[in-house]
């Protein structure tokens, strides 16, 4: 004998009846009772009720819990001409029901990335998980909702397997920081009753020393002659696009002619 209910089911709901599965003949007008001796429900989830039959909730379904049980009824015949004692196993399937949204392990996450690094890379795997049964409500798909800066092409997130990829060259100097918001949603049958978790990905492009100083000052000039020692002929101006200790430039004469 089996009967099914749906995880989130109340305390005192009727989910099925013994007498109404239960195909043994029972003499007209004698009295027949029902009792729990047996079975998987340890913690009283389950009550039949002594003279109906009726199954119901003593408390409620979780099929994070307990997704199947086991009654032993005895049930017994209080005929006058023909008392009997019988068995009845019943077993109960609890359906699972989208009750868990998914939920990543922390937000913000944070992922520093070279400048250098090549375009295909992947560069951070989001993982989220459903506390819902195997199935359909467990099972996570993912995208990108919003970047800042949108730019076209930059990420590529696989939609089952959670993988960020670099889908063209990054340049520290024209973009330092970005910020992803990327969606988790469970794949139930009924679209409308879908749940979704999200998490903000804050990315940082790390400097390298990829840009060689450039020379703004002049590469010739002119001086008069018997100008005195220590007469300033040229102010030598460099710049380096890059950042911090590789953007820093220092001067020294690396070759001349024999009078300089």
């Amino acid at each position: 004998m089996t009967l099914n209910s749906v995880e989130g089911a109340k305390p005192g709901s009727v989910i099925g009846s013994v007498r109404a599965h239960d195909h043994r003949e029972v003499t007209s007008g004698s009295q027949v009772t029902y009792l729990v001796v047996g079975g998987t429900d340890h913690e009283g989830t389950f009550m039949v009720d002594r003279l109906t039959g009726d199954v119901y909730l003593a408390r409620e379904l979780d099929y994070e819990k307990g997704s199947r049980y086991t009654l032993q009824i005895e049930v017994d015949d209080f005929s006058k001409a023909y008392p009997s004692t019988h068995m009845v196993q019943l077993e109960i399937s609890v359906q699972d029901s989208n009750d868990h949204a998914p939920e990543f392990p922390e937000d913000p996450v944070t992922i520093v990335i070279p400048e250098n690094i090549q375009a295909g890379s992947s560069i951070y795997t989001f993982q989220a998980t459903d506390k819902d049964g195997s199935g359909p409500n467990s099972e996570i798909r993912y995208s990108i909702q919003q970047r800042w800066p949108d730019i076209p092409e930059l990420f590529s997130l696989d939609p089952v397997t959670g993988v960020l990829k670099l889908g063209r060259e990054l340049d520290h100097e024209e973009t330092s920081s970005l910020f992803l918001v990327v969606h988790a949603m469970d794949s139930a049958s009924d679209p409308s009753q879908r749940l979704w978790g999200s998490v903000t990905a804050r990315v940082f492009v790390t400097d390298e020393n990829d840009n060689a100083p450039i020379f703004s000052s002049p590469t010739a000039v002119s001086v008069m002659e018997d100008q005195p020692v220590g007469f300033v002929l040229l102010y030598v101006m460099a710049r380096d696009a890059d950042q911090g200790e590789n953007g820093r430039v220092s001067y020294r004469i690396q070759s001349g002619n024999t009078a300089g």
